[in-house]
């Protein structure tokens, strides 16, 4: 049976997938866990972040990755301290060019458990 949690959790995620060339993903990866993630946990509110790939590339051969971002405060993604910290090192002047697709979901957690 699953136990709900709600203590010491983040009341709001926002949720962001990219589609990237198969020959762009190590450096991808490395500006993304390296440069933007490290700047974006600066910014007080950001409590996790957890990054994940679909296992396979999709229908037109681009890599699927997604990130879940557990914020403190609603729309926190949305302010000019979050867009300051994201355009910090490489990742706006190397990747945002490479990427194919972007799409971005955000909203209050309504649920989350363990087991």
């Amino acid at each position: 049976m699953a136990t709900s949690i709600k203590d010491k959790t983040a009341p709001y995620c926002m949720m962001i997938t990219f589609e990237i060339e198969p020959a762009d993903e190590a450096e991808f990866n490395d500006i993304y866990d390296n440069d933007h993630i490290p700047n974006i946990l600066k910014l007080p509110g950001v409590l996790e972040i957890v990054r994940f790939r679909d296992a396979n590339p999709n229908e037109r051969g681009f890599l699927v990755y997604s990130a879940l971002y557990f914020l403190a405060k609603e729309n926190l993604h949305e302010t000019p301290e979050w867009k300051k910290l994201s355009d910090l090192g490489r990742w706006a002047p190397v990747i945002r060019p490479k990427v194919k697709s972007r799409a971005r979901r955000a909203g209050p957690v309504a649920g989350r458990f363990l087991p």
